[in-house]
């Protein structure tokens, strides 16, 4: 009785090994994993440039970056952890803002770039807010947004909260 046993259960697991399973996905990496110190200050290079004149940050919280790949290993998006506020000064102002939420990048199969964004992007005291969830469609060719959707509080589109951090600071 007891070979019977045996003898059906290497059956039943032989007859499994056998069956091909589908491919396992990849283990997503992170790939960026930030913690900033408010007591540094840096030269906020992409805002100077923007501004006109020159901006430094201080930044407290963290920041956390994640790639998921398909099963046969490509990428298949990226995600982005904000949480952190900014402290934004110029020769004549001091902002502080925050961004917090998640974000989420896909490449389209016409080369594009969705971009899902949800949580607070720009949030200045007294000022413009924009809050909520945005879709966005960029083209990297053209350096463009294709299309945006916004759901929320925004004062502000996408393209326009540099400019809002740069009035703000003049």
């Amino acid at each position: 009785m007891m070979n019977r046993i045996v003898v059906a259960a290497a059956l039943s697991v032989g007859a499994v090994l056998a069956i091909p399973l589908p491919a396992s996905a990849v283990p997503p990496v992170r790939v960026i994993s930030e913690v900033f110190d408010a007591d540094v200050e840096v030269v906020a290079e992409f805002l100077t440039a923007e501004c006109g004149f020159t901006v430094t940050a201080r930044l407290a919280g963290h920041y956390r970056e994640t790639e998921f790949y398909n099963r046969d290993g490509f990428l298949d998006r990226v995600t982005a952890h904000p949480s952190f506020r900014s402290t934004l000064t110029s020769p004549t102002g001091t902002i502080t803002t925050a961004d917090v939420g998640l974000d989420r990048f896909v490449e389209n199969q016409d080369g594009t770039i969705s971009i899902f964004g949800t949580g607070i992007h720009l949030k200045i005291k007294g000022g413009e807010k924009a809050i909520g969830l945005w879709r966005l469609v960029f083209d990297p060719e053209t350096n463009e947004l294709v299309s945006e959707e916004y759901h929320g509080r925004f004062d502000v589109d996408a393209e326009g909260t540099v400019q809002a951090i740069c009035e703000a600071l003049s």
